[in-house]
């Protein structure tokens, strides 16, 4: 390489590269710049409930068993062998009062009956008898001239019409004994019911005080309630067949999980007058009327009841979902303007899924849309899309 090639190799390179990075510098400055685009504001969208300022009768929920009302265990009252077995006498049969259930031989209590009645029969004779000699000896007595005030009692024959007195007084008891042993071979129902269990059989010998069956009363059944004492503060307890403050009983709907889609009325017209020691709850006592009537849907006895009682009305009350309220004093409201706003609220009471409080400030606007299920980035002013929780 010549010494004018290495010249022009250090001139020219690095006037090159000078020529270059302007060149290059003027193409970027004349570029365009481009537009910076802002984004757009995001709105978010809220699902709210409406909840309107009204009066609130808020329902007490507790729990029982169906028990029956009358319960009659059946029992033989004399020995002897059963003949007749009514065939309505079965487990789940209904039976009328009076109706004839079950009957036992009555024969010897037919031979006893007539033994009785001979007695009796007898025993008047010699009473009788004993009439007729103490009415002699007091006429022999005065014939003779003296006072019947001085005869002795032996003399008038007191002591044997005495006798013959309480002989005719007990034959007469034990002929009352022997026809009530005689209806007693005959089995009645005390009360039109139903047939919960039988104990025996056609041709079974019984004795006195064994086990015949057991009914239980149709037309009536009862159902006792527990209540905590946060729950009687929000009713009236019945008191001698009545609430206190008012001429009709607590109603309570009953439902059974067997039965979902029944439902009872039970009438609550006492109160038991003990406290449970263990819990401290005090028991109601309800009347269900009818409650085998519906041959699809009755209520056993023994059956596990859901019992809802309403309370006392709440004026000036809101309900509102338990997921709405924000730290226990202040729910998420939106306006009619669609801003989120903090509204103050006191709980008043839990009711299931649901919340009934007081607005602790009027508001204009009714009702109030409250947001459900509130975020932690909510703030007071913000714009929102407002979404109707059943859409």
């Amino acid at each position: 390489m010549t010494n004018l090639q290495r010249i022009l190799n250090l001139v020219l390179l690095p006037l090159v590269v000078v020529v270059s990075f302007f060149f290059v510098k003027g193409m970027i400055a004349g570029k365009p710049e481009r537009e910076v685009k802002k984004p757009q504001a995001v709105i978010p969208s809220v699902t709210f409930v409406d909840s309107t300022l009204t009066e609130i009768v808020p329902v007490i929920t507790t729990f029982g068993n169906v028990q029956s009302y009358n319960e009659a265990s059946l029992s033989a009252q004399v020995d002897g062998e059963v003949v007749k077995v009514d065939a309505a006498f079965n487990a789940g049969q209904i039976v009328n009062k009076g109706e004839v259930l079950i009957e036992i031989d009555p024969q010897d209590y037919v031979a006893i009956l007539a033994e009785e009645e001979a007695s009796l029969a007898s025993a008047v004779q010699v009473l009788a008898e004993e009439e007729i000699r103490a009415n002699l000896a007091a006429q022999d007595w005065i014939e003779t001239g003296r006072e019947l005030e001085d005869a002795t009692d032996l003399t008038l024959r007191k002591p044997q019409l005495a006798a013959a007195a309480a002989s005719v007084a007990s034959a007469r008891a034990s002929l009352k004994k022997a026809q009530l042993d005689l209806e007693s071979t005959v089995i009645r129902s005390p009360f039109d019911a139903i047939v919960q269990s039988r104990s025996t059989s056609l041709g079974n010998y019984v004795r006195t005080g064994d086990a015949l069956g057991v009914l239980v009363a149709k037309d009536l059944a009862e159902v006792r309630l527990p209540l905590t004492p946060e729950q009687i503060r929000r009713i009236d307890l019945p008191m001698n067949g009545r609430s206190r403050h008012s001429d009709t009983g607590l109603i309570a709907v009953l439902t059974t999980p067997s039965q979902p889609s029944a439902s009872w009325t039970a009438t609550i017209n006492r109160t038991e007058p003990t406290v449970d020691p263990q819990n401290q709850v005090i028991y109601v006592v309800g009347e269900i009327e009818e409650p085998f009537k519906e041959t699809n849907a009755f209520l056993p006895i023994g059956a596990f009841v859901d019992a809802r009682i309403e309370a006392k009305p709440i004026p000036e009350a809101r309900s509102i979902p338990a997921t709405a309220l924000v730290e226990d004093r202040f729910v998420w409201a939106i306006s009619s303007e669609e801003i989120l706003y903090k509204q103050s609220v006191t709980r008043l009471l839990a009711e299931g899924d649901s919340l009934i409080v007081r607005t602790e400030r009027a508001t204009t606007e009714e009702p109030l849309k409250i947001a459900t299920r509130p975020l932690a980035s909510f703030r007071e002013g913000q714009q929102v899309n407002p979404v109707l929780l059943d859409e």
